[in-house]
């Protein structure tokens, strides 16, 4: 199947992903605000139709992947990973010679699996303690 890679996400297609996979829609201020904040942002089109997008915000030395999102149809046919791949591989093109830089995420439940295969481990590990998390609510 042939596609393409963007480095950008129109606020209605990324709305339109998110509900194709049951969470809710976002306000598109906040979508085109969180979008050009975010350090990558990839999406895959087929034939003119966004079909899947990721995103991650960073500083240079830590990046933290906040959205992966292909759409049901498209499960299960490795776009997740090349959404991945493709945010791995910018970080590397900015990561500085001698320079280590760390790729962090908060997997949905259930899709742990999918992540170790794209070369994540689980935390704790080493000398990590566990991922922790804050929301807040308005």
């Amino acid at each position: 199947m042939n596609y393409i890679i963007e480095n950008s996400i129109d606020p209605l297609e990324y709305n339109r992903l998110r509900n194709t996979i049951g969470w809710d829609s976002k306000d598109e201020s906040l979508i085109k605000d969180a979008v050009n904040s975010s350090a990558i942002v990839k999406s895959i089109k087929i034939d003119d139709k966004t079909i899947g997008m990721a995103r991650a915000i960073g500083d240079g030395i830590y990046y933290l992947i906040v959205d992966v999102v292909v759409d049901k149809e498209y499960h299960g046919k490795g776009f997740g990973k090349v959404l991945i791949d493709e945010i791995s591989k910018e970080v590397y093109g900015r990561t500085q010679v001698g320079q280590k830089a760390s790729i962090i995420l908060i997997s949905m439940q259930g899709k742990e699996g999918f992540y170790e295969k794209c070369g994540f481990r689980k935390v704790p590990f080493d000398f990590t303690g566990y991922g922790m998390m804050k929301s807040i609510q308005k």
